[in-house]
């Protein structure tokens, strides 16, 4: 290649990144002056000789459109139109190259003002383009600006707004679809060479052509990126880059790494945050260390994932393992300088440590770090036994001169403090040994390493194996109760949650969306037990799929399968009752190791009415589930109170005239109905005067036909729509209820 043509190929490349981004319409030559983009030179001259002076004094020029632009972007418009072809090029492909809707600078056409039909911004240009490209391709080649522009210019005007079903999606959709269309045509590319013989410029050849057929897609999709990096929530961020993954002729690769330089801000706040956080660690602030992961960290994280998620991108895999880093040194800081004082904290960091790592060796470090640390609860389980046996028996001397040998062996090492809190117990006894809190400060600095715990849980198995020995021949039960500590419940991914069984001392400890909660020996006093985690999806309903269905239904899919755990346990759900946790937005869709997904609820049983439950009411865990089904309402006054969608109605009912405690069993098991939708009709907004009853039944039934399209003429729909009394309370939203069976009413297995 010679110099000459390198540098035909470097401009126009220049060029194009000029105009990528979420401006690239709205800072193109032709829409910023108003001329249409096959105006010859004589045509740029006149509109700029006459439109320039008057916006130098300041008067108020009509350039055809809306956009605020000042003198020196109409100045550097023009100049990038008259004083670079490869630049001007650019701008043309990027424009609408029929005369109609060019005057008025909009890319809706004529939705801004009459088109001018002239094809000239001064109406003395030439009356239209002289090439010979079939009239298609200019139609075509325009819709496809339209509908990018006006998706670019709804992003970026409301950024805050949220996607889903948008109209910008829509949009952006149409315009991949088309610019796909366009750029396969081997007339587009005749068309580009035509404009190249037009402007008759020795700096543009074919070489031209061959680079804006190489990165025009990426140009094109660049704007989806930038906007993908800046999006306020998950979903939208998921969304984009979803979009931008299938933007036509652009590969994936090109695609990731785009997302990875639009992530660059991220990942550096996420590097300053782990700096300041590894600072505190090494300063002996290991509690500042983990607020700051929790508070900065992971929510970068999420960022992260949402853009360049870590399956795909070795630099996110990375900065999760090295926040993983962190929060083990966090934990084991703590530990060493607490001992079981630190409990709550280090299990806690132990447990997002474990989420995040993705290095086989930290992981293995944290899981045996874990380990370690309920080792030593346990440890410490065993004595607390100890000391109540021996107290118990009237024995406190011997108790005490136990716990003082212990001190000795530890050393004031890590437990130290609390074994002075059992001695502190024994000088009031009668007493309880209460659960450890958490503080203490001091440990020397930590590097970035991952750090395991070794020496203090080596000695306190020790001890534990010499104290049960002797107690042994003091005729006390040597065996360890279960001890108290943190239960993960709630994990994003179900194998780092603990077995079901664990026992929650209080309703208080229960927190909506808390990953893991304080928990009791059983035998104790406590509120409720964790009895099950239940998957949310079924491979049986195309209704539920690993799609987020919205807080109404999460909720709604929750309840329904933890009411069905406790219609059947049987006799042993007798007064008791459920609750349920209600995985987020970010826990659907995610890649786990657990066969239940990220889209799990738990299960949580617990007296009716709320008193305490002891030993004897704990549901055994080998109990055998029958085939009960859950009794759920299908027309509440709140969508999320009802059956969920994709869940079935086990016996033949009037739905019209019954909507409350409805038998609601899993579509794969057998049924007469599913449910397939809770369409809303009106939004508060919108919602007209009673319309009356046939209006209402119409547009419920077209509602629910939407929903069931494709299912074939051996089935019926069931429609319930909402009385004229719903029109009453502003707070109950206006929905149609959709329910499918088959025609002769018999039951079948599996969804639609």
């Amino acid at each position: 290649m010679v110099d000459s043509e390198r540098a035909v190929i470097d401009e126009t490349t220049a060029g194009l990144l000029e105009a990528a981004g979420p401006q690239m319409y709205r800072r193109n030559a032709f829409r910023i002056t108003g001329l249409p983009t096959y105006a010859d030179r004589r045509t740029v001259r006149q509109r700029q000789q006459r439109i320039t002076p008057a916006l130098e004094l300041g008067a108020d020029v009509d350039l055809g459109h809306s956009l605020p632009v000042g003198l020196d972007e109409v100045r550097a418009a023009f100049d990038r139109i008259l004083g670079d072809p490869r630049r001007r090029l650019v701008d043309e492909l990027f424009w609408l190259w029929d005369a109609e809707g060019t005057a008025n600078g909009s890319a809706n056409g004529s939705a801004n003002g009459s088109a001018n039909r002239s094809g000239s911004a001064n109406g003395n240009g030439p009356a239209g383009p002289t090439c010979e490209c079939p009239r298609s391709l200019h139609t075509d080649h325009d819709a496809a600006v339209r509908a990018h522009s006006a998706a670019l210019d709804m992003s970026t005007d409301d950024l805050s707004a949220g996607w889903g079903d948008s109209e910008a999606t829509q949009l952006w959709t149409e315009a991949s679809r088309l610019w796909g269309q366009v750029l396969r045509r081997a007339v587009f590319w005749d068309h580009v060479r035509h404009r190249i013989a037009v402007l008759d410029d020795r700096q543009l050849d074919e070489s031209v052509i061959d680079t804006l057929r190489d990165a025009m897609p990426a140009t094109l999709v660049k704007p989806l990126i930038e906007l993908a990096s800046t999006a306020s929530n998950t979903a939208d961020r998921l969304l984009l880059t979803k979009l931008a993954h299938g933007w036509p002729l652009v590969p994936s690769s090109l695609v990731e790494d785009q997302l990875e330089e639009a992530a660059a801000p991220h990942y550096e706040s996420l590097r300053a945050t782990a700096k300041r956080a590894s600072s505190q660690l090494e300063g002996g602030d290991w509690d500042g260390a983990a607020g700051q992961v929790y508070e900065h960290a992971l929510p970068a994280l999420k960022q992260l994932e949402a853009l360049v998620p870590h399956a795909r991108h070795r630099r996110t895999s990375t900065a999760r393992n090295d926040v993983a880093v962190l929060l083990n040194n966090c934990a084991t800081a703590a530990t060493d300088a607490l001992g079981p004082g630190a409990n709550l904290q280090a299990s806690k960091w132990f447990r997002t440590a474990g989420e995040l790592a993705t290095d086989p060796i930290t992981q293995e470090t944290i899981r045996n770090n874990r380990d370690g640390l309920r080792n030593m609860m346990e440890t410490f389980n065993q004595i607390r036994t100890q000391v109540d046996q021996l107290v118990a028996a009237g024995r406190i001397s011997l108790a005490r001169a136990m716990l003082l040998n212990v001190k000795r062996q530890l050393a004031g090492g890590p437990g130290t403090e609390e074994i002075d809190r059992m001695m502190d117990d024994l000088r009031n006894w009668p007493g309880a040994y209460g659960r450890s809190g958490s503080g203490g400060s001091g440990t020397p600095g930590r590097g970035r390493k991952v750090f395991a715990l070794v020496v203090a849980v080596v000695l306190l198995l020790l001890l534990a194996r010499a104290l049960t020995g002797a107690f042994d021949n003091d005729g006390g039960d040597s065996g360890a109760r279960p001890g108290a500590g943190t239960f993960v419940l709630s994990a994003a991914d179900a194998e780092e949650n603990d077995p079901v069984g664990g026992c929650i001392e209080q309703e208080t400890d229960w927190e909506v969306g808390a990953r893991e909660v304080p928990v009791v020996p059983c035998d104790e006093a406590h509120w409720g037990e964790v009895v099950a985690y239940e998957p949310l999806l079924s491979a049986e309903s195309t209704y539920l799929t690993r799609t987020y269905p919205g807080v109404d239904q999460a909720v709604a899919l929750s309840r329904f399968r933890c009411e069905l755990v406790l219609a059947r346990l049987g006799t042993e759900g007798e007064g008791l009752a459920v609750k349920n946790t209600v995985p987020g937005e970010e826990a659907w869709g995610l890649p786990v190791r657990s066969p239940l997904g990220g889209e799990y609820t738990t299960c949580v049983v617990h007296r009716a009415d709320n008193g305490t439950m002891t030993e004897e009411d704990r549901v055994p865990a080998n109990f055998t589930e029958g085939d009960q089904p859950a009794l759920m309402d299908t027309f509440s006054p709140f969508i999320r109170d009802n059956a969920p969608v994709g869940s079935c109605v086990q016996t033949k009912k009037d739905l019209s005239a019954e909507s409350v405690d409805l038998p609601i069993v899993p579509c794969e098991e057998l049924h007469w109905a599913e449910i397939v939708g809770y369409p809303v009709l009106w939004t508060d907004e919108e919602l007209p005067a009673w319309p009356g009853n046939e209006a209402v039944y119409a547009r419920a039934q077209g509602a629910c036909e939407d929903l069931t399209k494709g299912v074939p003429n051996t089935m019926q729909r069931h429609v319930v729509y909402p009385a004229q009394d719903w029109w009453s309370g502003l707070d109950t939203p206006i929905y149609a209820m959709c329910a499918v069976s088959y025609v002769g009413d018999s039951s079948f297995g599996g969804g639609l």
